[in-house]
């Protein structure tokens, strides 16, 4: 995304909110989440609200295919 590398993370205790963590540029730094991954209306949680609307979505975007191709 851009010039960032996001790293994807969940565990199985919580099956539908995986978390993001910038790692690249540094300082790595924990971004949000994006919860109701099972429903029909997954929700993007940014820990700050700098991003534009096409990035966010794109993250959510990007989140979602990431968490579905690891549950296949």
């Amino acid at each position: 995304m851009e010039h960032r590398t996001i790293q994807v993370s969940g565990d199985d205790g919580n099956v539908g909110t995986v978390w993001l963590q910038r790692l690249h540029p540094d300082p790595p730094m924990a971004l949000g989440c994006v919860v109701e991954l099972d429903s029909s209306t997954p929700r993007l949680r940014l820990y700050r609200a700098e991003w534009p609307d096409a990035l966010r979505e794109l993250a959510k975007e990007q989140t979602i295919k990431i968490w579905r191709a690891a549950r296949d």
